[in-house]
Order: structure tokens, then C-alpha cells, then sequence
């Protein structure tokens, strides 16, 4: 039996580092079929924005699992 992982939703998250506390902000509804580096450049310049230092850009991709 062979199971098909069917991407559903996905968004992404800059993690800042506040006075030794990590901040994090999540932005949803990013494209499935969004490249990384597209998300990654879009990151980037979200973060020229921030005064605190950047520590991770997460992705985060919900899949649905189908028998197929």
C-alpha cells in the first residue's frame, strides 16, 4: 500500500533573539509551491525591518496523507 503526502498549507516564521528570549512572527497562507529561496529573500527583507537580531527562518509545510 503506498501513501501520497499531498501538501496542504504553508507558512513561515523569522525567529529574533529579544534581550535572550526568542520573539518569533509567523506569516500563513505562503504559496505550497513557493520556492525557499523566494521565502528566504522575502525573509531577509521583512528582517531590515526589525531592530532585534534574526536567529532562524522556519518553513513550515502541512501535509495531507492519501492512500493511493
Amino acid at each position: 500500500m503506498a501513501v501520497t503526502s499531498i501538501p496542504t498549507s504553508s507558512d513561515f516564521a523569522l525567529v529574533y533573539d529579544n534581550a535572550g528570549k526568542s520573539v518569533t512572527r509567523r506569516y500563513s497562507d505562503v504559496k505550497v509551491a513557493a520556492a525557499n529561496d523566494d521565502i528566504y529573500s522575502v525573509a531577509s527583507s521583512l528582517d531590515g525591518l526589525q531592530d532585534q537580531t534574526l536567529i532562524a527562518v522556519q518553513r513550515r509545510i502541512d501535509s495531507e496523507l492519501a492512500n493511493s
